[in-house]
């Protein structure tokens, strides 16, 4: 397969673990990027399955013979391949919706093949991830998955599912994203078009930015959210790709299971759009330290696929996280905007900040003046 037929294709490897909405994801960009073929791995499985006659079970899947899983993926891929080169010659993009593995009787099952994913030469590898008690909601009214993952295993999973695709793109040498299930779907949109797309086609790609902000001194303050959410989409508005860390919000379940507590209660309610699931709070606390580890590894990312930082800082108290994102930022090759109202900020605010501007309209104006990429040196 010749991956550059058509200088307007691309093919994207969307992974992400089971529950965390991938595919549906993927769908709603479907009404605003109609060129966009989806092509879900599961799905094909099964539908190659029953085509050589063989009707798998629901949630039987992973316990077929590791040979015979083996010989039912390649077949499928040989499929994708042809799908996938069709999409190219026609200048289109294509989502592979797939896992890269799976969490399944207590022990790691890998769910690609390295030939086959050399053959596709996927342009972008992107992670779709949710919260962990949405995921452990969704599994848990799943006939496949109920009763079988506890909230530690599918932090552990869903981790090692962005790790291994992480891996993937960096083998390739291929830009690497996590996306969070809740952010906008259109930010993914504009990643595939807007930035990889135009990268491929010599077109200038759209800005990427992490926006930083006190979240834990902040918490329970609406008007502070709004100003946020105001900043936010000024910045979508400006044709900025924006990533909130606020997206996944993994650290209310610690809320969540004090509160809980504090009431007599030894289970905390996840709703779903079907039932109303019961997390036992022992869950939590068990999971504690992945919860509160992955949050720093994962903003941590979201800079990483960023061209550059805009932090809001509207208060004067100062909060270890911002200072953190700040100098992680700054020292891996990121410029650091800040909006800071105030008269004067910490020196060391000051030291690790390319920029600090009085109000969102100046930074805005500065943003459209320089045109500010991950390439510019202003």
């Amino acid at each position: 397969m010749n991956p550059h037929v058509n200088s307007r294709d691309l093919v994207a490897f969307v992974t992400g673990i089971s529950g965390s909405g991938r595919y549906d994801l993927l769908k709603q960009l479907t009404t605003t990027a109609p060129d966009l073929n989806i092509i879900d791995v599961g799905t094909n499985m099964y539908q190659k399955s029953r085509e050589l006659g063989v009707e798998i079970p629901d949630g039987k899947i992973l316990d077929m013979d590791p040979l015979a899983l083996e010989y039912l993926r390649a077949a499928t891929f040989e499929d994708i391949l042809k799908e996938v080169e069709k999409t190219r010659q026609k200048g289109q993009v294509a989502a592979i919706s797939t896992h890269v593995c799976f969490r399944w009787k207590k022990h790691l099952l890998h769910a690609f093949n390295f030939h086959y994913v050399n053959m596709l030469s996927p342009d972008v590898y992107i992670n779709i991830i949710d919260n962990a008690h949405y995921i452990y909601a969704a599994l848990a009214s799943s006939n496949a998955w109920r009763g079988k993952l506890t909230l530690k295993e599918i932090l552990v999973w869903r981790d090692e599912e962005a790790f291994i695709t992480r891996l993937l793109a960096e083998y390739q040498r291929k830009p690497y994203y996590v996306f969070p299930r809740h952010e906008d779907p259109q930010m993914l949109q504009k990643i595939l078009y807007d930035v990889e797309r135009a990268k491929k086609t010599g077109q200038k790609p759209a800005p990427k930015a992490y926006l930083s902000y006190p979240i834990t001194h902040v918490k329970g303050d609406p008007e502070f959210m709004k100003q946020k959410d105001e900043v936010k989409q000024r910045l979508k508005q400006a044709g900025i790709v924006v990533f909130d860390p606020i997206s996944i919000e993994d650290s209310i379940l610690v809320d969540m299971a004090y509160e809980a507590e504090k009431n007599g209660k030894d289970t905390v309610e996840i709703p779903t759009a079907t039932q109303t699931v019961q997390l036992p709070i022992k869950q939590i606390y068990e999971a504690l330290d992945d919860i509160k580890d992955q949050i720093v590894a994962r903003d941590y990312q979201l800079i990483n696929q960023s061209d550059f930082i805009v932090v809001y800082y509207p208060t004067t108290v100062l909060s270890p996280g911002v200072l953190s994102e700040i100098k992680y930022g700054y020292t891996h090759n990121k410029h650091v905007y800040a909006i800071f109202p105030h008269q004067s900020a910490s020196p060391f605010f000051e030291y690790y900040t390319t920029k600090i501007f009085k109000d969102l309209d100046t930074l805005i104006q500065h943003l459209q003046e320089t045109h500010t990429t991950g390439e510019n040196n202003d």
